[in-house]
């Protein structure tokens, strides 16, 4: 609720930024694109509105006013020790009042199947603990397995995961998810804070420090905290991104972008 909540403030925010004010350009008649015929015009979308204006392979570019309304904020990626903590979301296979089966599969406990990259999976190793959650309760659980045979259509690994459940309360076909923590010394890896990163359909992203502008960047994760994540590709330390209002930044990006339904 609170994220959705979120959302709403923001796209109501973004309709204020980006909706109401003139253009700054007005576009060119029978250029047969829309666009104006202007030094620099290619590398605009030909929205700058009320403080936002966004320039293909440059990214967005915001007055301060804008910045402050949004709540923008950046830092720097930098090293960090990580005692990594790994997301994950299983779903289960076998139930606790099953009989105890030879392969080691205990009656008692629920086994549930979650699908990892493998450069995640390989740093989980057996009897690293686990938290899991379902909408009704929350279950510490351990990795009883790692099956790097069992892969899916993106080579994805399988990790079997074994919760306690004596009051039988997971069912076969549940979901569950929380994450596990990896057990060893801490890492020292490239983190942003969690909230830098805008997780997409298409992947997931961050909005890198471009000269005046903020770059919509690919990005792939690893390893995280309850406040950092690590970054394994995409970025190097001493990069500056944002870290607050990323999901504002697409908006603006998309209405750029895609048009957005102009209103005037």
């Amino acid at each position: 609720m609170k994220n959705y909540i979120i959302k709403l403030l923001a796209l109501a925010l973004l309709a204020v930024i980006v909706g109401c004010g003139p253009k700054a350009t007005e576009h060119a008649k029978d250029d047969g694109h829309g666009h104006a015929e202007e030094e620099g015009g290619h590398d605009d979308h030909g929205e700058e509105a009320g403080g936002a204006k966004f320039a293909e392979g440059k990214g967005i570019a915001l007055m301060d006013e804008t910045r402050k309304a949004i709540g923008l904020e950046t830092v720097e990626a930098e090293e960090r020790k990580l005692t990594p903590v790994v997301s994950i979301e299983a779903q289960v296979f076998r139930a606790a009042n099953e009989p105890s089966r030879a392969n080691g599969e205990q009656t008692g406990s629920a086994y549930a199947a979650a699908l990892l990259p493998p450069a995640l999976a390989e740093k989980l190793k057996r009897g690293d603990t686990a938290t899991l959650k379902t909408h009704e309760a929350e279950y510490p659980a351990t990795v009883w397995k790692i099956d790097p045979a069992s892969k899916d259509a993106v080579n994805n690994e399988e990790v079997i995961i074994e919760i306690p459940d004596s009051q039988n309360t997971l069912h076969v076909g549940d979901f569950v998810s929380g994450s596990v923590t990896e057990t060893g010394s801490t890492e020292s890896v490239v983190a942003i804070p969690r909230s830098a990163v805008l997780d997409t359909a298409t992947g997931k992203f961050a909005y890198v420090q471009n000269g005046d502008h903020l770059l919509r960047t690919p990005v792939s994760t690893g390893a995280e905290n309850a406040d950092f994540i690590e970054i394994t590709d995409g970025l190097y330390s001493g990069d500056v991104v944002a870290s607050k209002s990323v999901e504002t930044l697409y908006l603006i990006e998309l209405r750029a972008t895609k048009g957005g339904g102009h209103s005037h």
